[in-house]
């Protein structure tokens, strides 16, 4: 994901520029998007359409993710404080989208638990990196990853409740489950990029 970081980066500097939001305002205004759609995710067992509106919610937050630093550097607004904000945002909604997602799609409680840590100590790692080292890095798997899943994942859910097939198991797993346990996987790896880059930006 890191190329359509720096597109996006691209593309969107004219947009903030102009932006008469602050970052901090742009920041807590994606985290409620999130918040709905965790809601909206928690809510789609009972009414599949709300999967596909989370979608669009967590889209927006993903660019409103992408535009407040931006913004902050544009204008020259960046602060110590605009930045802790922006990872805590983060955190909180990368935790909650998952399991608001597992939830929704009645995953096991245990398998819920072991996912929502994994991805928020890969967020988390990503964070400490920063501060302890001083730089930022995109390469491992990360944030934008998650933010894809969570587009692309309520629309199987939907698919699957829509046609009454969300209680198919397959291995005596359903096919949420399967999901979960991918990203589970993806969010491991990430945490293994991460402390071996740690590792190496570590040696002199």
């Amino acid at each position: 994901m890191h190329p359509w970081r720096e597109r996006l980066g691209r593309w969107f500097t004219p947009i903030a520029r102009r932006s008469p939001l602050p970052p901090n305002a742009i920041t807590v205004a994606s985290l409620l998007l999130n918040l709905i759609a965790t809601w909206l995710l928690v809510a789609g067992g009972r009414r599949p359409a709300f999967f596909l509106a989370a979608i669009v919610l967590v889209t927006l937050a993903g660019f409103g993710d992408a535009l407040d630093g931006l913004v902050a550097r544009v204008q020259g607004k960046e602060t110590r404080f605009g930045d802790l904000l922006d990872h805590f945002c983060d955190r909180l909604s990368d935790s909650l989208l998952a399991a608001g997602w597992m939830f929704g799609n009645g995953v096991r409680e245990s398998l819920l638990v072991a996912v929502t840590i994994a991805v928020m100590l890969d967020g988390y790692l990503g964070t400490q990196i920063e501060a302890t080292f001083g730089s930022r890095h995109y390469e491992s798997l990360g944030r934008g990853e998650f933010v894809l899943a969570l587009i692309v994942f309520p629309i199987v859910s939907f698919i699957l409740f829509s046609n009454g097939w969300a209680g198919l198991r397959f291995g005596g797993a359903t096919v949420a489950e399967w999901m979960s346990i991918l990203l589970l996987l993806f969010a491991v790896i990430g945490i293994v990029q991460r402390l071996v880059l740690a590792r190496r930006m570590e040696r002199p």
